[in-house]
């Protein structure tokens, strides 16, 4: 058992409480779980050009990077109404939408993640942006846009970043950095990153995750045309 498998599983963990206690978000953590489970294999590719080193640790395909993404993505998505019980309602200003409703979900989700690995893609390969950056930037613009759209969004996306950002450096601070110091050192590239570490993790890390949640969190409610109250 590699220690990034330990971390994922840790991480999973915190996923499988929240879906057990959390009945009403159940769906949709299921739902976006899946859909960061189709989308790591891609990302993990582009991120080991230049992000994550080689060895078992980090194998682009492996089960612990599938179980990290699966969990990543499901949490953030209902971080902010499982933690805080906040529910979702109808959103009446939908200016448009498709006949069905599952249409209407799965283009508005291609669009948007489409749009997501376009800027990252562009950054990374045009203006050589390193890959980890690129989509930091890349979901920040994603996040930003959703909200300047639909401002009762707000907190969702800032409080879901931040609990993100702090329950993957915890989870990979404890459970890889601190038992496993020696293969932490080996995950990542550092000469390709800030060099800007705090408690064995990396800024990049960090940073990443929270994006995700900025970008996530709001992310199934955008799509549906729900308003948090």
């Amino acid at each position: 058992m590699t220690p990034f498998l330990i971390a994922s599983l840790a991480l999973f963990l915190v996923w499988a409480v929240i879906f057990f206690l959390s009945s009403a978000t159940r769906r949709e953590q299921a739902i976006m779980s899946l859909v960061g489970l189709v989308l790591s294999p891609g990302a993990l590719l582009l991120a080991s050009n230049d992000y994550r080193a080689g060895g078992e640790a980090a194998n682009t395909f492996g089960i612990e990077n599938l179980i990290f993404s699966f969990a990543l993505f499901g949490i953030a998505a209902v971080a902010y109404q499982a933690v805080l019980g906040k529910r979702v309602a109808d959103f009446r200003g939908e200016r448009y939408r498709i006949s069905h409703p599952g249409l209407h979900w799965a283009a508005h989700l291609a669009l948007v993640l489409g749009i997501w690995v376009f800027i990252t893609l562009v950054l990374n390969l045009i203006f050589a942006l390193g890959t980890i950056q690129s989509l930091i930037v890349g979901g920040l613009m994603i996040g930003t846009f959703m909200i300047a759209d639909r401002r009762d969004l707000l907190l969702d996306a800032l409080l879901s970043g931040l609990f993100i950002g702090i329950l993957v450096f915890t989870t990979e601070q404890i459970f890889f950095a601190r038992l496993f110091p020696d293969a932490a050192l080996m995950f990542w590239r550092v000469e390709n990153l800030s060099g800007i570490v705090l408690g064995g993790i990396p800024i990049e890390e960090i940073l990443w995750a929270a994006v995700v949640g900025f970008a996530v969190g709001p992310f199934y409610e955008y799509i549906r045309r729900y308003r948090l109250y």
